[in-house]
């Protein structure tokens, strides 16, 4: 066998090549980053999956409050649910004192608050009358003194000509007659002072007090009369005595679309057209006054949608009065208790079906 040494040429071709190492080189390198990547991100997206206490920011063993929707960890839930304990017990407390207070109050109603303010006005009022009758009583007397000095005058001038007449036995039929008649007058004049006379004012000297119910809920009873398109509205608590509110919302009503609001007589019988009814009295939105049922024009304020109105009932005066909150505008009328006696109910008559009035309270 002949063996031959190989050339330069032969081990070098035999070599890797050199850019060939360097691109796997590279490759690896490449390699090595996206797995590290890979297993970086897995890492995070385990961290950040884990849901913290709220407190501590740990992620054993976790729990989450069903009422404030918190994360709390073992420790700290317990101590959250103490918190709970802790104010549920608060408004224990709180309540024990409210049935407290209504206990006492029940037991003795003239200290509520209310009434008490009842006696300061009832006091005030008094002390108010008293300060006037002594002013007019001290104004009296001190005119009734300087008439009774000028009657004691008079009579003084009187009895010297008595004395000047017997001294003189100088006096007829006509002079007696004369003194007589003086001496009536001066008598009426003790009796009755002239000029002075003891007259009460119309204006009142006590802000008359009444109770100011405000309403919590209304119930109604509608008769929607499908022959007339009339939907009517008749509110079922009844106004015997104060002052009642309530309080209407305007929500959606055309130009000439037609509303009448008022009052009428509980013993009234329920029927259509209830504005028109002998006991009824109130406005229309067309300028209109309802008196004893009838209608008659007069101008009262406009009224668009969305208008707030307040329609106050006053048993104790007997009037009624509608405010316009936006125009802040009041009309009132004085109710005739003959034509429409106590007790009151409300009543509202929209004549379109598109016309919506709500009850605010």
């Amino acid at each position: 066998m002949v063996e031959r040494s190989l050339s330069m040429r032969e081990v070098l071709g035999s070599m890797p090549n050199f850019s060939t190492l360097f691109l796997s080189f590279f490759f690896f390198l490449f390699l090595f980053f996206l797995v590290f990547g890979f297993l970086s991100l897995c890492y995070f997206a385990e961290m950040t999956s884990k849901v913290l206490c709220e407190i501590c920011k740990r992620g054993k063993g976790t729990f989450k409050c069903e009422g404030c929707a918190t994360i709390f960890c073992p420790k700290h839930s317990i101590d959250h649910r103490s918190e709970l304990s802790k104010q549920l017990e608060d408004i224990e407390i709180e309540y024990d004192r409210a049935y407290k207070n209504l206990v006492q109050q029940t037991q003795n109603l003239r200290q509520h608050a209310l009434v008490q303010k009842v006696d300061q006005w009832e006091q005030k009022s008094i002390e108010q009358i008293r300060q006037l009758a002594e002013q007019t009583r001290n104004e009296l007397l001190t005119t009734i003194s300087n008439q009774n000095n000028d009657v004691k005058q008079k009579l003084q001038e009187l009895f010297d000509e008595l004395q000047q007449a017997r001294e003189d036995n100088d006096f007829l039929e006509n002079d007696l007659q004369e003194w007589t008649r003086k001496l009536e007058i001066f008598k009426s004049e003790l009796v009755n002072p002239v000029n002075i006379e003891v007259q009460e004012s119309s204006t009142a000297l006590v802000n008359q007090i009444h109770i100011d119910r405000q309403i919590s809920s209304q119930k109604f009873d509608e008769n929607p009369s499908i022959e007339s398109n009339h939907r009517e509205i008749r509110g079922q608590n009844k106004y015997q005595t104060g002052c009642e509110k309530i309080n209407f919302q305007i929500e959606q009503i055309r130009e000439n679309d037609w509303f009448a609001v008022g009052i009428l007589s509980a013993s009234e019988n329920k029927q259509n057209n209830l504005y028109s009814t002998s006991s009824s009295f109130g406005w229309s939105n067309q300028n209109e006054i309802i008196v004893a049922g009838q209608l008659t024009n007069q101008q009262t304020f406009d009224l668009i949608q969305n208008d707030q109105l307040i329609l106050s009932i006053d048993c104790d005066q007997n009037k009624i009065q509608l405010t316009n909150q936006r125009l802040n505008q009041t009309v009132e009328l004085t109710i005739d208790i003959d034509k429409c006696p106590l007790p009151w109910q409300y009543f509202l008559t929209p004549t379109n079906s598109n016309t919506d009035i709500r009850v605010l309270n």
